[in-house]
């Protein structure tokens, strides 16, 4: 009975000693492999780390590179506002001078008409006047009014041309000899030499009156006289209307600047806001950049417009760089811009979305159906259904066979909206 007892307990300590070497036996395997697999995660940390640290290095590197263009920017940008203040300066200077040019040649042309009077009273009265080059038989005594009103009535923009012409006519190719004058009188033109002048010539004209007079040629004298009262009065009001025209074309000139530059600012202002909304999605919430930049800031109308967009998660490029459905939308920014400044009641879109894949169409639908109200329609020509399907009502075109000619289907689709 012992025996057979101490038997059994050998046996089972054998058991329990080979189960135990089996459970060594696969604790050993685990060992080794948890041991491998530990390895291969400090090599891939290792490789990560390396990874780690050449990314911090490239983002320190940006970080530096990025300071020193903020800095080149706000050198650039200084620079910019300098030379927007001079060009300011500048420009505020040639307007001063250009109004006093248009004053000067005012009293060019009044001195002028002055001086072709006095030759013609020389000329009609024969009076001996000593001349260095020409002859008083130059000086016309009739047709003087339409000389006169051909050089008032030129072009107001060329204002030094009809300065220059002016002159011509009005010398008759005449030059006074002033040598017969005292040195000091020729120097001297201050107004009480011209009242000395105007003196002696009263006297000599009072001498003349004494003299027996050619009553023929004071009848003449009396009808020149009128011809060129009323010809200087013709003049006079040439100039103003000359002087009327310019200003009015200067004016219209400024509201033409005036209302370019509104209509841009308000398109400037809201486009970048419109083509977000066109590009805007879950992958870039905050969607693309669009503004408009002038070419000529003085005139901008004789200038161009340049249009720059950035569609959403992509690097700056020119405008012929984009591809065919960033153009359309890009374009479809600048209309929806443009049509915001003053709004028509409706709206025609010819197979805009022909370039578009379903996303980017499905994105002008949904802005197409934000825009649209009772006072603001959208008619939409398409044939693509993930755009016409968002519509209020459906119009279709088919061809009838019988008769050869076309007929309309029209479909309510608000009713369908529940």
């Amino acid at each position: 009975m012992l025996t057979q007892h101490s038997s059994c307990r050998v046996k089972f300590e054998e058991d329990s000693l080979q189960t135990i070497r089996d459970r060594l036996q696969t604790l050993a395997t685990n060992v080794d492999e948890y041991t491998a697999t530990l390895d291969k995660l400090a090599d891939t940390k290792k490789a990560a780390q390396r990874e780690l640290d050449e990314a911090q290095d490239g983002i320190k590197a940006l970080q530096t590179e990025l300071e020193g263009l903020q800095e080149e920017l706000e050198e650039k940008t200084a620079a910019l506002d300098e030379v927007k203040r001079t060009a300011s300066k500048a420009s505020k200077a040639l307007d001063k001078a250009l109004k006093d040019i248009a004053i000067k040649n005012d009293e060019i042309e009044k001195l002028a008409s002055e001086r072709a009077g006095i030759y013609r009273k020389c000329r009609l009265e024969e009076i001996d006047l000593p001349l260095e080059d020409g002859n008083l038989d130059n000086v016309p005594m009739e047709g003087v009014r339409d000389e006169v009103y051909r050089e008032n009535h030129m072009d107001v923009d060329d204002d030094e041309n009809v300065t220059q012409k002016a002159k011509q006519v009005q010398d008759y190719g005449l030059q006074v000899d002033f040598s017969l004058l005292e040195p000091d009188e020729q120097e001297d033109g201050s107004a009480d030499a011209g009242a000395e002048f105007d003196n002696s010539i009263a006297k000599l004209n009072a001498d003349i009156e004494r003299m027996a007079p050619n009553m023929k040629a004071m009848d003449r004298l009396d009808e020149v006289q009128s011809k060129l009262a009323a010809t200087e009065k013709e003049a006079e009001q040439a100039r103003k209307d000359s002087k009327k025209a310019r200003d009015e074309f200067n004016d219209v000139k400024r509201l033409r600047c005036e209302m370019f530059n509104q209509a841009f600012t308000h398109i400037s202002g809201c486009i970048d806001k419109v083509y977000k909304d066109l590009t805007k999605g879950k992958a870039a919430p905050m969607g693309g950049v669009a503004y408009l930049s002038l070419e000529d800031n003085e005139e901008p109308y004789n200038g161009g417009i340049k249009y720059h967009a950035m569609p959403p998660m992509k690097r700056f490029r020119d405008m012929e760089q984009l591809s065919g459905g960033e153009k359309t939308v890009a374009a479809l920014a600048l209309l929806f811009a443009i049509h915001s400044y003053q709004p028509s009641p409706f709206f025609v879109l010819d197979e805009v979305d022909a370039a578009l894949d379903n996303t980017n169409v499905a994105k002008i639908a949904n802005y197409i159906r934000s825009q649209a109200s009772d006072v603001f329609q959208f008619i939409v020509i398409s044939l693509k259904g993930s755009l016409y399907e968002r519509g209020n009502s459906l119009v279709g075109i088919y061809r009838d066979q019988d008769v050869n000619s076309s007929r309309t289907l029209t479909l309510e689709l608000t009713q369908y909206d529940n």
